[in-house]
């Protein structure tokens, strides 16, 4: 498994190796899974800090069916789940994250945006900055600007 300790840091520091011999190096963030369990967690928290990457996108899509109230011949196709069911696990992942390394390292929060309180519970649960897709790709450009008028209404 890639996002096992050992291999994933063999493979980030190599990269880390190359990219700090560059003229400009660029920053290396690690896509994590939403399916990590808490002891796998503790493990990319070590790993970033061994490997001194630049930081964590939690997360990616899911491999988790559980929930679904689909066909049962399409909650049994191949593939990542991504949208409304993953919200609620990818913020678990990024308060995680935040909370077991004090925040030593940029978050970005991805995974179920749907909705301006969506991206907002990432934030709050220690996500730096969001990152949209499906929640894009149903609502449109009309998300991002929901989104921003919302945090900008909550800071008053």
């Amino acid at each position: 498994e890639l996002q096992d300790r050992k291999p994933l840091t063999h493979i980030l520091q190599t990269l880390q190796d190359l990219n700090n011999k560059k003229p400009q190096r660029k920053p290396i963030l690690l896509k994590i899974a939403p399916d990590l369990t808490n002891d796998q967690l503790l493990d990319i928290i070590g790993i970033v800090e061994d490997t001194q990457i630049d930081g964590v996108i939690a997360s990616n899509t899911t491999i988790s069916r559980e929930g679904l109230q689909s066909k049962e011949s399409l909650i049994n196709q191949a593939g990542g789940l991504s949208g409304a069911p993953l919200t609620n696990r990818a913020t678990e992942v990024i308060s995680f994250l935040y909370d077991k390394s004090n925040g030593a390292f940029p978050i970005i929060g991805v995974g179920g945006i749907m909705t301006a309180q969506d991206a907002i519970d990432k934030l709050n649960a220690g996500a730096s900055l969001v990152q949209l897709y499906t929640g894009f790709v149903y609502e449109g450009p009309a998300l991002i600007k929901k989104i921003n008028e919302e945090i900008i209404r909550k800071a008053r």
